[in-house]
């Protein structure tokens, strides 16, 4: 009996010894940021995390070169400017991309070496399906609807297909995040748009009066008949409402 707990004390301790070896890694502490631009060199607009499209990195140092070792791609968010940054990576060697965003597919991966205790940024330069522009800026009519009108431009990329435009929405939010959130009692249902529409006014309304005073964000976002339907966006508007 006594020899069978001395087996059993050394194999815990080799275990844990082995468990100890291996978890004793260095913290991640590599960053990696950036900022995306559309065509014309104005930042892309998106939405926050990846409600419109992502950063998609790959640590190809992990193999180190072996076809047998799988590795996971990982995706980071994105800041509704169009900027990105994460802190917390390993040290190693990454391909990035831009990944699942309503833009033209013909973006070159970047390979970057991250180190510890660095920063590196690394910029994208996309072309965006479409490109959206305020025409009207966020007002409240007499009947106390929050009122806004657009415009919208196609993009064509050589040798690429240009894809149908789809639908439109407004999202109204009493706070800063807005872009594919807001608020459910004020933002109005997707409105469909057709290619004959590009370069008209189109104008969207709120659901519902607003019925209190405060502060307003107001976006408009507009997507394609593709595989992702993910949304190009205006920049982000406020309001300050005083409701009668």
């Amino acid at each position: 009996m006594k020899k069978t707990i001395k087996i059993l004390a050394s194999f815990l301790l080799v275990l844990g010894m082995t468990s100890c070896e291996k978890d004793n890694y260095d913290a991640p502490d590599a960053t990696l940021q950036g900022q995306i631009f559309d065509n014309e060199g104005n930042p892309f607009q998106t939405a926050n995390g990846q409600g419109s499209m992502a950063i998609r990195i790959v640590e190809e140092s992990y193999a180190n070169g072996d076809p047998d070792v799988t590795v996971t791609p990982q995706n980071l968010n994105m800041r509704q400017d169009g900027s990105y940054i994460n802190t917390k990576l390993f040290a190693g060697t990454y391909s990035v991309i831009p990944y699942q965003g309503a833009f033209y597919e013909d973006v070159e991966a970047a390979k970057v070496q991250l180190n510890s205790g660095s920063s590196t940024k690394v910029d994208f330069t996309v072309t965006p399906y479409l490109t959206l522009e305020w025409v009207k800026a966020p007002y409240i009519d007499e009947d106390g609807y929050l009122k806004a009108s657009f415009k919208f431009k196609r993009n064509a990329k050589d040798g690429m297909t240009m894809p149908a435009p789809n639908e439109c929405c407004m999202w109204i939010s009493r706070t800063q995040y807005c872009g594919t959130e807001g608020d459910g009692n004020y933002t109005p249902g997707l409105r469909k748009i057709t290619a004959d529409e590009e370069g008209q006014e189109i104008e969207l309304s709120s659901k519902i009066p607003i019925k209190y005073s405060m502060k307003y964000w107001v976006r408009i976002g507009a997507n394609v008949n593709d595989t992702y339907k993910k949304y190009n966006f205006t920049d982000i508007l406020t309001i300050d409402v005083k409701v009668k």
